[in-house]
């Protein structure tokens, strides 16, 4: 093998780990405002799995889809994939598109727990369902018990804990309802398109989370991060032209 054809592949095989270990290209997205039009009607409580022994309680109405108006795509429909940090309505943030890797428990992203695919698949899954359902339910009862159900069932698939709702029925709608619809998402979720789903995440310069992570949904968003796929195929044409360098060359 000659001299400039060891350069090559050693050029080459540099930049297909740079590929493999980076992540994809991230973009930013100016937040100016952040509103809940629909949660849900009961209190929860968020029990076991990964939570352990510390269960989480969310209060009415504050579990359900997440509206970012922003300055680059409008408004975008996102749910939260983490409970233990905190997004305040009516606030400015700036937020990173990226792909959906942990549970964001910890306090980076790098010490969080990582998520199995399957997970990934029914988190991605539910944010883009749960868009497309509340994109044609009116407001009121129905729309209320929707957008819970939707962000409950996102939380079990992450913790992989119980999401138990309770109180008193709300226009006619009982606790054990909300709960059997939670329970129907997590069984259709595997069977459902992921869709243009993105997690954006909001981060100090050293990896900190500041706020929650989100799950989005949208071909606009989505448009902004490579997937998997795309970075695939980039190792293949790198790996290619490895191989047509050392066949000129040899």
């Amino acid at each position: 093998m000659s001299f400039i054809n060891k350069i090559n592949l050693a050029i080459t095989s540099s930049l297909l780990l740079f590929a493999l270990a980076t992540p994809a290209s991230a973009a930013n997205l100016t937040v100016t405002n952040v509103t809940l039009p629909s949660g849900t009607p009961f209190n929860l409580t968020i029990s076991g799995g990964t939570l352990g022994s510390t269960p989480r309680t969310v209060t009415t109405p504050y579990a359900g889809q997440i509206v970012l108006q922003t300055n680059e795509l409008g408004a975008i429909g996102t749910w939260c994939v983490d409970d233990l940090h905190t997004i305040y309505l009516n606030s400015h943030y700036t937020y990173t598109t990226g792909l959906l890797n942990t549970d964001s428990m910890g306090s980076t992203i790098a010490s969080s727990h990582a998520l199995g695919s399957q997970q990934i698949h029914d988190v991605m899954a539910l944010a883009t369902y749960g868009n497309q359902l509340l994109a044609t339910t009116a407001s009121g009862i129905n729309r209320n018990m929707l957008s819970g159900e939707i962000q409950a069932a996102i939380w079990s698939v992450i913790y992989g804990a119980t999401v138990t709702a309770s109180g008193a029925d709300v226009s006619g709608v009982s606790a054990l309802t909300f709960n059997n619809g939670v329970q129907a998402l997590k069984n259709l979720a595997p069977s459902l398109p992921t869709g243009p789903a993105v997690a954006l995440f909001n981060l100090a310069a050293d990896g900190t989370i500041l706020a929650q992570s989100l799950i989005g949904s949208s071909t606009q968003l989505a448009q902004l991060v490579p997937t998997p796929n795309a970075l695939a195929l980039m190792s293949v044409v790198l790996i290619a032209g490895a191989t047509l360098r050392k066949r000129h060359h040899g």
